[in-house]
């Protein structure tokens, strides 16, 4: 009671004093009515702000159409005040990557052996091999050769021999270090025939020796500039494997749950009742020695057909799936939460000629048969523009391109129709059943027969490719090879790699061609190397033993919640997860710099 009393009496001795102030300013004439008011309110009121609980009384002075014009002014301050509010928070605080999250990677197949020894063979195996084990070196999304294992190396004067120095901070999953012990076990084991590892025939005629516990030696019979491409293969732990003999070791455990040093190890797997493999995860290794994976844990889910991982895909299941064929693209329903990547492979896919039968022996007539098709049409229609014209025998990646091949064999239709119309051409057209081949044989058919050649169609199935290269049972073959990271193309067109055993389909015989190869292969400077495989390029352009088409990609796609991928160009599936160490899935916002 109180304090009411105390509240009333301050009220009247403020109503007392205002009514003086008032007599007084109305008798004395210094006041209007105005200003009468403003005194009489401020007496009561000192504040000139109304505070919140005198704005409720707003709507008692204002009108309908002053109430509506300060609400929409009070809106507008509202969204600017936050549209300046997020553009400064935009500009001055950026997303950053931070450790953590799980990446589900769906895979056709199943892995049957991560061995190194034998991983190359099945691209499951490898795709997990490239993340388990270390190498010496590795290529990375860009094609290039990257140092991983290898601090540094040298090359002796003739070319001969190979002195690497290892990295000395590497340690293997169970926590003991990496030596060149284990890098000279593991080439021993892939040399050993009693191993029978697909490796082999590449290391054949080469030695190692030990240094010391970080330093080996490489000696070659003959000089072989392409060598250290051939050192990406995974390096096992020699205390592991040492003991296990040859009969054994395709049996061994550790084929499925290894340890290596990589940037990923194996935490466990999933098998079905059945006993099938369904899933195997993967954990980041915390004692990586380069930079360690912000990703926490990797699981690979693996399924029977593409139908059943786009299936898992669309409904968000996994968040990456790799090397989609060409006609399964559509499939895909995430349009808006899909990243694709278009990865182009060492792959070369032409038409081969048999230069064995007559009707194709003329220059001339490869020449012409070249000028009538349209390269730039079949990448569009058919591939979507995801794949790449081919011109020559080298990938337009590679250093050693010669982008003058592309002037040569130009898509000119009517030249070929006048150089072929008294040849009263037949040929017959054979193509794999494989990625599309089917309908760019129907292409190339269209194209030919517009210039006046008859062509018949026979498709075939891929089991019977190698019979039918063997026994040269075609006139043109619609084939594709692998050409490695490496503009080495001597396996492909050397005249002693005719045959049964060779690689060169077309039984092209060239003897400048033949020596610009040895040559090219045995030089250590990159730029002689590359003034002779210009040589060779315009040769075997000039020659046209096979008209090049274009080079495939390889087709990754991934949710959008994964970021981090980077490059263009993998010499193999696996190479993929080249630089899986940069890649994030969690972010924090942190003061731009």
């Amino acid at each position: 009671m109180s304090s009411i009393k105390n509240k009333i009496f301050v009220f009247f001795k403020k109503s007392k004093q205002s009514l003086g102030l008032f007599l007084y300013a109305k008798s004395s004439g210094r006041l209007n009515q105005v200003d009468i008011d403003k005194k009489l309110v401020y007496s009561l009121s000192p504040k000139k702000i109304p505070n919140t609980r005198q704005f409720k009384y707003l709507n008692n002075f204002l009108n309908t159409k002053e109430n509506i014009v300060l609400k929409i002014c009070l809106a507008i301050i509202v969204i600017n005040v936050v549209y300046l509010g997020v553009v400064l928070f935009n500009r001055y605080f950026e997303s950053t990557p931070v450790y953590g999250g799980s990446y589900v990677e769906g895979v056709v197949g199943y892995p049957k052996s991560i061995n190194p020894l034998y991983a190359s063979s099945r691209d499951v195996d490898h795709d997990l091999s490239r993340l388990i084990y270390s190498r010496l070196f590795f290529y990375n999304n860009f094609g290039e050769l990257t140092n991983d294992l290898v601090n540094d190396y040298k090359i002796s004067d003739d070319k001969k021999e190979y002195e690497v120095s290892i990295r000395e901070d590497v340690k293997w999953h169970d926590g003991s270090q990496l030596t060149s012990d284990d890098i000279i076990f593991t080439f021993n084991l892939i040399q050993n025939k009693d191993y029978n590892s697909p490796l082999r025939s590449e290391l054949t005629g080469i030695s190692i020796e030990k240094i010391d516990n970080f330093k080996i030696k490489f000696v070659l019979t003959e000089a072989y500039s392409p060598f250290l491409e051939m050192l990406t293969f995974g390096i096992m732990p020699k205390e592991i494997w040492q003991e296990v003999s040859p009969e054994a070791i395709t049996l061994n455990d550790f084929n499925i749950k290894p340890v290596g040093s990589g940037p990923y190890k194996f935490k466990s797997l999933v098998k079905n009742k059945n006993g099938d493999l369904r899933e195997y995860q993967l954990e980041s290794n915390k004692d990586y020695y380069s930079k360690v994976p912000y990703i926490d844990n990797l699981i690979f889910r693996f399924f029977n057909n593409y139908f059943e991982a786009e299936q898992s895909f669309n409904e968000k299941s996994i968040d990456g799936l790799g090397g989609l064929p060409l006609i399964n693209k559509s499939n895909l329903t995430q349009k808006g939460s899909i990243k694709r990547f278009e990865l182009l492979r060492p792959q070369l896919v032409g038409l081969f000629f048999n230069l064995s039968k007559e009707n194709l022996k003329d220059i001339e007539t490869r020449k012409a048969l070249a000028k009538a098709i349209n390269r730039d049409e079949i990448v569009e229609q058919i591939y979507g523009g995801s794949y790449e014209a081919a011109w020559g025998p080298i990938l337009k990646t590679s250093f050693a391109y010669n982008s003058e091949v592309e002037n040569k064999n130009q898509y000119l239709p009517e030249g070929a129709r006048e150089s072929l119309a008294s040849k009263n051409l037949k040929i017959n057209l054979t193509a794999i059943d494989v990625n599309g081949n089917k309908l760019v044989a129907e292409y190339i058919k269209n194209y030919w027969q517009e210039v006046g050649v008859e062509v018949e169609v026979k498709i075939i199935p891929l089991e019977q490719a190698q019979s039918v290269i063997t026994k040269k049972d075609f006139d043109v073959l619609l084939y594709g090879q692998l050409v490695g990271g490496d503009p080495d193309v001597y396996a492909f067109w050397h005249s002693n790699q005719i045959g049964s055993q060779g690689l060169n389909i077309a039984a092209y015989q060239n003897e400048e061609v033949d020596k610009l190869l040895i040559e090219a292969r045995t030089l250590a400077s990159q730029e002689e190397r590359k003034e002779k495989y210009k040589i060779f390029q315009d040769i075997l352009t000039d020659e046209v033993p096979v008209i090049f088409l274009y080079s495939p990609s390889y087709t990754y796609v991934q949710n959008k919640k994964v970021n981090g991928f980077s490059g263009h160009v993998i010499i193999s599936s696996a190479d993929r997860f080249s630089q899986i160490n940069q890649w994030y899935i969690k972010t924090k916002k942190t003061w731009a710099k």
